[in-house]
């Protein structure tokens, strides 16, 4: 049975002044496609997502979010693994990781939720843990798929760290002047560092409100540098990757029909309200394939579409709308090289969802549900840079 969200829609009127400025420039592009090699079948009934893929032991790691277990697969689609744990189990995680749980060189699952990190072996055994005291733990907010992932640097796990509400709200001007985009956690004391402001620069720092999900921070690390796309801010920030993190190059995307959301009149949004609105621009992800970037992201609707969007809806009107619009502005990737350079930008081929990983020079791929009947299985794929 397909689901579909429940999207509470911010004011459209800005949308029309919002196409992002850096889509202007033109840069001569490259024949290079993602095309599909090869494909595995994961016999399961249910609904999964993408958490990772191990190709040096031949592991896939996949998430029930229904009911929330972690589920694992060999190369050859047989189930290796299944295990769910409750919130308040004495070996659990708590209510929800942080990001999607990682295969680790010792073909075990490492997950961090903003209770701890903890590591378990396929089967669900707690073989390690470190927790953060309860008063100390922070609200930082979840996402168990491979949009949002988790990195082994050196000896410490780097992943984004999202905080919607603190000290501030989002329509105070010192939510983004204090607001840390990435965190740095040790398996070793449980410590979690949070670090790296906005840049100056970036959209966030124009005086508006912008709604939390917008500042979903994807990031990657290359030949020892930090490479940052703060939400949806059309740039690439690379920095050094140790302390102070000083920016090197601040390196503008060329996103194809990209319509930048330029956010709300701080005295007329809700400070409260959680929103998205589909109707604009979002950045979905970064990774270092080989000596390449990929950048995936949704381009936004046309004004007619924004202003439909923007109407009162029945539920089945609605429904017949969002899945019209997913298939009329299909996902993007742009691949670029490491210096950011742009080399090309085409849609996603259409068997592969958005959800993917990179690992060991290729992608991984989940594939897209069937539309027309539920089947009983999910297909992973990999697919190479030609």
């Amino acid at each position: 049975m397909k689901t579909f969200p429940v999207i509470l829609v911010i004011s459209a009127f800005a949308f029309f002044a919002c196409e992002s400025s850096t889509t202007s420039t033109q840069t001569e592009q490259t024949d290079l496609t993602i095309e599909i090699t090869d494909s595995i079948q994961v016999n399961y009934i249910g609904k999964l997502v993408l958490m990772d893929v191990s190709p040096a032991d031949e592991l896939i790691l996949l998430f029930d979010p229904q009911n929330m277990k972690f589920v694992s697969s060999d190369f050859g689609g047989n189930i290796k693994g299944e295990f769910s744990k409750d919130r308040d189990a004495p070996d659990g995680f708590g209510f929800y990781p942080m990001a999607a749980g990682r295969l680790n060189s010792s073909k075990n699952i490492q997950v961090v939720s903003s209770s701890g990190i903890f590591e378990y072996d396929l089967d669900g055994n707690l073989l390690s843990s470190v927790k953060v005291p309860k008063n100390d733990i922070k609200p930082f907010s979840g996402r168990a798929d491979a949009k949002r992932e988790v990195h082994f640097v050196k000896d410490k796990i780097l992943l984004a760290g999202l905080i919607a509400r603190g000290d501030y709200n989002k329509t105070q001007p010192e939510f983004y002047d204090t607001f840390l985009q990435l965190v740095w956690a040790d398996p070793k004391t449980g410590e979690f560092e949070q670090f790296l402001n906005l840049d100056p620069e970036s959209i966030f720092q124009n005086n508006m409100s912008h709604e939390p999900i917008t500042l979903s921070t994807s990031f990657e690390v290359v030949n020892d540098q930090l490479y940052v796309i703060s939400g949806i801010d059309p740039f690439l920030n690379i920095h050094e990757l140790d302390s102070p993190y000083t920016r090197l190059q601040r390196i503008p995307l060329q996103l194809k029909n990209y319509k930048l959301n330029q956010g709300e009149d701080p005295k007329k949004a809700d400070p409260r309200a959680i929103s998205f609105d589909p109707s604009y621009g979002i950045i979905q992800k970064l990774v270092k394939a080989g000596d390449k970037l990929v950048i995936t992201y949704e381009t936004g609707y046309s004004e007619e579409d924004a202003i439909r969007l923007s109407e009162n809806m029945p539920q089945a009107e609605w429904e017949e709308f969002y899945s019209r619009m997913k298939e009329k502005y299909k996902i993007r990737y742009q691949i670029l090289d490491l210096e950011g350079k742009l080399l090309t930008d085409s849609e996603i081929p259409d068997k592969l969802s958005d959800l993917f990983v990179s690992r060991e020079g290729s992608l991984w791929f989940l594939g897209k549900e069937s539309t027309e009947a539920e089947e009983d299985f999910y297909t992973l794929y990999n697919a190479e840079i030609n």
